[in-house]
């Protein structure tokens, strides 16, 4: 398995929509529908991980369990644009079980913008919210990914939309009384178990916000299904549930 497909879900999702038109500085920091994802010096959040890996070769499946924290960690003043807004890096540990010590395993560079934030890991970009929040807005959530790259061109086209803003949701270990989510894209051709002597493939991407608190579910979903071959699946399903937050 690729270590970049692992780096799409450990992202919490986000990258950047410019204002062409003004010069100015115009973020509107009175938006609070921003605290859905907030970003304050210290932040925390804890996950359970469940993988489950598909490989066509061996026509097997492989389940794994850990747990990932992110950590917003320091701040530095973006000067790539003229806008010298403020970035905010975000340290992402895992281990194996809960009490085993946190590793470092990536960084997370979240860039908020006018009207929107980006979030970029391993120099990749994704605009996976827009501000102000409302009810079924839709954009295009990956049209800065590397769309050329065979790894990601699954992520074409995909509309990020806005559903059930304000409602509770669950993840299975905490409850929150004001979220909102994000569909990223729910696509799917054939299922194997359907037809088996035709291609198939499934791609799921679902991201949930809680009001201060940021993200608290993700999942990624993405399979083949190549009938003339193996008749197996190929690729991953990983989702992320908070346990922990301050």
């Amino acid at each position: 398995m690729n270590k970049k497909y692992l780096s799409l879900l450990l992202l919490a999702a986000v990258a950047v929509a410019f204002v062409s038109s003004c010069r100015k500085h115009n973020d509107n920091t009175t938006d609070l529908t921003r605290n859905y994802m907030p970003l304050t010096f210290g932040k925390y959040v804890v996950y359970d991980v469940d993988s489950i890996y598909y490989n066509e070769d061996l026509c097997t499946q492989y389940r794994t369990k850990s747990q990932v924290k992110y950590a917003i960690t320091d701040t530095f003043t973006d000067k790539r644009n003229f806008y010298n807004r403020t970035s905010y890096i975000i340290d992402v540990y895992v281990r194996p079980y809960d009490g085993a010590a946190w590793k470092p395993q990536s960084v997370i560079i979240a860039n908020p913008t006018g009207n929107s934030l980006n979030w970029s890991q391993d120099e990749i970009k994704y605009v996976k919210m827009m501000f102000p929040i409302t009810e079924g807005q839709t954009w295009k959530g990956n049209q800065y990914a590397p769309l050329n790259d065979p790894q990601f061109t699954f992520l074409t086209n995909w509309d990020y939309t806005y559903k059930n803003y304000r409602k509770s949701y669950n993840t299975g270990y905490l409850n929150f009384d004001n979220t909102v989510t994000v569909l990223e894209n729910d696509e799917s051709v054939n299922y194997p178990d359907v037809d088996t002597g035709v291609a198939a493939y499934r791609v799921y991407s679902k991201a949930v916000y809680a009001y201060n608190v940021g993200l608290v579910y993700r999942e990624l979903t993405y399979w083949t299904y190549k009938a003339y071959n193996s008749q197996c699946l190929n690729g991953y399903s990983v989702v992320m549930r908070a346990i922990d937050h301050n």
